[in-house]
C-alpha cells in the first residue's frame, strides 16, 4: 500500500526480536479502495482510513470489499449510526463499538460472501449442529386426506388446467375478486365441467 501512495501515519514497522513478537498498532491514510490491504481480511491490529464525502460514499466503500465478517459505525447520533450499519454487507454489526455482537453469545457469529456462510452461538448456531428433517402428516386423517384430486389423476381430465389455474389464483391473488373467481372456476371444475370442456375447446380452435 505505501509503494501505492498511503502514508504510515504510526507503527508499520516489526519490533526487534528481543522486544516480543508481534506486530505494532499501525495506522494508513491516503488510502485507495484498490490497494490489496482494502480488499483483504487483515486480522491484525491496522486501521487504513479513506476520507469520504457523504454516508451512501461510506456504505458504497466499505460493501466493495468482497468480505463481510464483523463491522462496526462510530458515530455520534445512535439513529445515523444505525441506519449506515443496516446497509452493510457483513454476518455482524456493531454501533459505536467493536466486536460487541461477539460477547453477546446469544447471538449468532458468522459472515457472508467471501467471509463464509452459516453460523455459530446463538440459536442459528445450535441448528448449525442439528440434521433439519421435514415430517407432513394429515392433520385430521380421518376427516380430510391430502389426494391427489380426481381432475388431476391419469388420465388427466380436460378441465385439469383450469382446475390448477384457478388453485394459483386462489392462493396468490392480487384481490378478493380475484380469489372468489378461482373459487367459482374450481366448483364448476367439479359441479359442471362440460361448460369448461366446451369453452376449452373453443380456445384450442382459435
Amino acid at each position: 500500500a505505501v509503494s501505492k501512495g498511503a502514508v504510515v501515519e504510526c507503527g508499520g514497522t516489526l519490533p526487534a526480536q528481543d522486544k516480543g513478537q508481534f506486530y505494532p498498532p499501525t495506522v494508513l491514510t491516503n488510502m485507495t479502495q484498490e490497494m490489496r490491504i482494502m480488499q483483504e481480511e487483515v486480522f491484525g491490529p491496522i486501521l487504513p482510513i479513506i476520507k469520504v464525502s457523504s454516508d451512501a460514499e461510506a456504505v458504497a466503500v466499505a460493501n466493495a470489499c468482497s468480505f463481510g465478517l464483523g463491522s462496526s459505525v462510530f458515530c455520534k447520533s445512535q439513529t445515523r449510526g444505525l441506519k449506515i450499519g443496516k446497509q452493510l454487507e457483513a454476518g455482524m454489526t456493531s454501533i459505536n463499538d467493536f466486536a460487541a455482537t461477539y460477547m453477546s453469545q446469544a447471538l449468532p457469529f458468522g459472515g457472508v460472501k467471501d467471509s463464509g456462510f452459516d453460523r455459530f452461538a446463538g440459536i442459528e448456531g445450535l441448528r448449525g449442529c442439528c440434521h433439519a428433517k421435514a415430517v407432513c402428516e394429515d392433520k385430521f386423517p380421518s376427516l380430510m386426506k391430502t389426494n391427489i384430486p380426481p381432475l388431476l389423476q391419469y388420465p388427466v381430465d380436460d378441465v385439469a388446467f383450469d382446475f390448477v389455474s384457478a388453485l394459483c389464483k386462489l392462493f396468490y391473488g392480487f384481490s378478493i375478486s380475484d380469489r372468489v373467481g378461482a373459487l367459482v372456476t374450481m366448483t364448476q371444475c367439479f359441479l359442471f365441467p362440460k361448460s369448461l370442456k366446451s369453452k376449452s375447446k373453443k380456445d384450442k380452435k382459435k
